[in-house]
This record gives structure tokens, sequence and C-alpha cells, in this order.
């Protein structure tokens, strides 16, 4: 029986092409995810506490599980009544503190939290960002995160992850209608040399 070559174990070539991209597919999502929080700024409220912010909008994170200087916090009780405002440290000028546009939530590395608040920052400064309750009788201790980028940088390392499985999916895929396509040629040059 004549061998027709080349042979069907040549598409295995793509195998490692697919394993580098499931392996950098879960590299980017464990990396890219157990970082998301870093660039947040945790907050004991009431409170306050001053950041050096630059141009941007910034999400207001309210956590419901967290951890502040080795304190665990869980946050089960209403917190109707928690105002927080934002002024600037060089003008005493009061920043709009509203709702945000897009509700960005996440949990990971004992912490969720989810967005309840945002504003923007115009100019690089200190800021001060300050919450209490009022008048309002005094409310549970809370966590808040202050950010920015957080929801852009999960959808970026989603999407970076997606494209490195697809990606190893396809160039593990290459070989295989290319092995295809020669074993199909050289079936047709044996039938035509009369060896098959």
């Amino acid at each position: 029986m004549t061998r027709i070559r080349p042979s069907l174990w040549h598409c295995l070539w793509g195998v490692p092409f697919f394993l580098i991209g499931v392996g950098f597919f879960a590299y980017t999502l464990f990396h890219g995810l157990t970082h998301i929080t870093d660039s947040l700024t945790q907050v004991v409220v009431p409170g306050s506490t001053e950041l050096n912010l630059q141009p941007g909008r910034y999400s207001v994170f309210l956590e419901e599980e967290s951890t502040v200087n080795g304190k665990i916090y869980s946050t089960k009780q209403s917190i109707a009544g928690l105002v927080c405002r934002v002024n600037s440290i060089q003008n005493g000028s009061a920043l709009l503190i509203e709702k945000p546009g897009m509700n960005t939530s996440y949990s990971l590395n004992g912490r969720s939290g989810h967005s309840v608040l945002e504003f923007p920052i115009q100019q690089n400064g200190r800021y001060t960002f300050a919450c209490d309750y009022g008048d309002s009788p005094r409310g549970p201790d809370v966590v808040l995160a202050v950010g920015s980028g957080v929801g852009e940088a999960i959808s970026r390392t989603v999407m970076v992850g997606l494209a490195s499985f697809f990606g190893g999916f396809g160039a593990g895929l290459i070989p295989l209608p290319i092995v295809l396509i020669m074993r199909e040629r050289e079936k047709k040059r044996l039938r035509q040399s009369g060896q098959v």
C-alpha cells in the first residue's frame, strides 16, 4: 500500500500554538483581574482622605467585603444618608458628584464592590474626598474605594484574553488545511502515475 504524504500526524504541529494561546489566555485573565483593584484608594467612612488626582473620570465603589489595615469590613446594613464630597485643596471648590453612567462591579482578592458614584477631574491637583451621614443618626463604618479606569481595565483584560485564546486556536488550525491540501495533491499525483 502506497503511503500518502504528508502524514496526518503533521496536523499536530498546530498543538503548540493552541497551548500557547490557552496559556496566555489564562495568564492574562489571572494577572489582569487580580490587579484590577491596585489603582483604587480605600477610604473608611465616615472619614476623609487627600487624593492626588489626574484629569479623568473617577468612580467611587462601595466595598461590601473588604479589609483595611487588617480589619475586616462586611457591609450588610443600610448606608442611607451617607453623603460624599470632593473639594479642590487649591481653591476649595466643590466638584459635581453623580450616579455612575455604567454599573461596574468586582469580586476578587477578598474584596467585592460596585460603583455607586462618579465625578470628573479637569486638572491635576490634590483633592479632599470626604463622606459622612450629616445630621442623620450615625451609620455603619463602610469602605469606599476611589479610582479611575476599572471598568476599562476589566474589559481590556477580557478582550486581550479572548483574543489570545481564539488567536491560538486559529493558529493551531492552520496546519490542518495545509496538510489536507498537500495530501490531496499527492493522491492526485499518485493516481496519475498509476500508483494508486
